[in-house]
């Protein structure tokens, strides 16, 4: 599926959302529709396409308040799922979009 694809099912609420994705938003006083927006607006950084337990996404965004927020998006059944979203620690990413090694 693509990005875009991905875009379109998350603008239909046509989307699964993980009970471990709930509470890292939780934790992170996070709207679902902040991490709606993320996705709509936001840009893949990562694409883990071949991977053995589906194919993933990790994507980059702001929320309307201007902080950055990862999401993971894979898919099960057919349908984009929201596996974990969180606010990236700047000890592991530069920038909030280059992962450090």
């Amino acid at each position: 599926m693509t990005f875009k694809e991905i875009q379109r099912r998350i603008k239909k609420k046509d989307y699964l959302f993980s009970d471990h994705a709930d509470e890292e938003r939780t934790k992170d006083n996070l709207t679902a529709q902040e991490v709606e927006k993320v996705v709509l607006s936001g840009r893949v950084i990562e694409e883990r396409l071949d991977d053995p337990r589906g194919e993933s996404r990790l994507i980059a965004g702001k929320t309307n308040d201007g902080r950055l927020v990862h999401v993971v998006i894979g898919l099960r059944f057919g349908k984009p799922v929201i596996v974990t979203n969180y606010i990236p620690s700047q000890v592991e990413w530069i920038g909030g979009t280059i992962r450090k090694r």
